[in-house]
């Protein structure tokens, strides 16, 4: 087993966030937390101190909300708000933060970059 130089947060959404989702999508509303939090994203992030959790956060938050609309919720970008702001992430998500990550998979790493 490999252990990865990296931690990770696994994201889900908050009602704030499905509210507005269900604003932009009405065809979604049917939805409640369990659905939208269902298949939750998970983010590999830079290690940290442990007194310092989520303050790469801070760096990263415009991504991950960007990647959240556009892949994980379809939601066209005409739809999205005019700020991404980290008060917006904060307002949409909240996650949890695992310091140890493992791979079990004696397959090959490959990385897919945008």
């Amino acid at each position: 087993m490999k252990s990865l130089n990296r931690h990770q947060i696994t994201l889900f959404g908050t009602q704030a966030l499905l509210d507005w989702l269900k604003s932009v999508k009405p065809e979604l509303r049917r939805w409640d937390l369990r659905t939208l939090n269902h298949r939750p994203s998970a983010y590999l992030i830079e290690m940290e101190d442990q007194n310092c959790h989520g303050l790469v956060l801070e760096k990263h938050f415009k991504k991950v909300v960007e990647q959240e609309l556009s892949q994980s919720l379809y939601v066209p970008k005409e739809h999205w708000p005019s700020e991404i702001t980290f008060e917006l992430f904060r307002t949409w998500f909240f996650y949890q933060y695992h310091e140890e990550v493992y791979d079990l998979s004696s397959d090959e790493l490959l990385v897919f970059d945008d």
